[in-house]
């Protein structure tokens, strides 16, 4: 009996899919950036939201990636990958970003 409970709770345990989603507060589409890139608050609000996505993946994965960056490089890189998938979520153009500032590090 205890055999056959073992091997239940071990199939239970392996049959489980990994489920790794996250809520991104704050999130805005790409069109929606490049309608009012040119407002300061806007401007503002990315390079703020920007930052903080860094400094939490930064601290997820103990590293100090884009120091020294200056904000305009990442408000800039934000643009330019909106402006090429205007489709896009925010966070598939900060998560890019990322990408990009950790390989140039």
């Amino acid at each position: 009996m205890k055999k056959i409970l073992g091997i239940l709770v071990l199939g239970l345990l392996l049959s489980g899919n990994a489920y790794a989603a996250y809520t991104a507060l704050g999130a805005f589409e790409c069109g929606e950036l490049l309608s009012n890139k040119d407002s300061k608050a806007v401007r503002k609000q990315v390079i703020d939201y920007a930052q903080g996505y860094i400094t939490g993946r930064n601290y997820e994965t103990e590293s100090q990636v884009g120091k020294g960056v200056k904000e305009d490089a990442i408000f800039w890189s934000i643009i330019k990958y909106c402006e090429e998938n205007p489709l896009k979520k925010s966070t598939q153009a900060l998560e890019n970003v990322y990408y990009q500032l950790k390989i140039n590090n």
